[in-house]
């Protein structure tokens, strides 16, 4: 995984991870009222990976999305989504135990268990058609639901907005994929191809929220930071209210 996070990056994460604790537990007072206030002390730094992503988008991924979305017939596509999901029953299940929503981590792991054998490895989603839904959840939600603060507003190069707790939930999410335990080379080979193809393709089902925030707005940046924001703000009222689940239009 050195590849895609140089080791001084990390530091660097994990360092403003425990510089942001103090200011986030100071305006506790703030986070209980759910306020919308972004915490974004590097700024200048994220606008300027912002303008960095949006540049790989508009020459990269928006073009090849249309080309996968336009030439790929729509059964492939399914099933390679399908196969990519059930490739995250394990992370969703380990995330539910630690959030002891012992239900769904039961539900996940039937999933796991029927996508895997009956459903071909997850190209058929078999468990949805006896009301066995994916459940999503990540590890910055568990983070969040032991009280890890966010820290400060992230933009990350090639992944877009984040938050220092969610950079390092997601590092923790991709730990927690299967195709990472297979031996040689085949390992970093199919992690990376369908982490790519799964970029791609959520790129061309999601196109029109993606392009109504990067080009319809005046200040991307913003639009983009407010909708993270507001998602943080509805998994913060999950916590506090774990038997009523927010819809968010914006979990991709």
């Amino acid at each position: 995984m050195s590849q895609f996070y140089p080791k001084n990056l990390v530091v660097f994460i994990f360092l403003i991870l425990a510089l942001s604790c103090g200011t986030t537990l100071a305006n506790a007072d703030k986070s209980d009222s759910l306020s919308i206030v972004p915490f974004d002390p590097l700024e200048k730094y994220n606008r300027r990976i912002h303008a960095l992503n949006k540049s790989a988008d508009t020459l990269t991924l928006r073009p090849a999305s249309q080309i996968y979305g336009t030439s790929v017939p729509q059964a492939i596509r399914l099933s390679a989504s399908n196969f990519y999901g059930n490739l995250q029953e394990p992370k969703r299940f380990t995330n539910h135990v630690l959030q002891r929503e012992f239900v769904k981590a039961s539900n996940d792991l039937s999933r796991f268990v029927l996508n895997s054998s009956v459903g071909l490895l997850g190209l058929f989603d078999v468990a949805s058609l006896i009301n066995l839904f994916p459940e999503e959840t990540n590890f910055d939600e568990t983070f969040a639901y032991w009280d890890v603060p966010a820290g400060p507003y992230l933009e990350v190069p090639l992944f877009g907005p984040s938050s220092v707790r969610g950079s390092i939930g997601l590092l923790t999410d991709y730990s927690f994929n299967p195709l990472l335990f297979l031996s040689g080379q085949l390992s970093g080979l199919s992690f990376v191809t369908f982490e790519a193809l799964n970029i791609v393709n959520e790129r061309y089902e999601y196109s029109h929220i993606f392009d109504s925030l990067l080009y319809e707005s005046s200040d991307s940046y913003s639009s983009i930071r407010l909708t993270y924001i507001q998602k943080d703000i509805n998994i913060r009222s999950k916590n506090r209210n774990p038997d009523f689940e927010l819809f968010d239009p914006s979990d991709f």
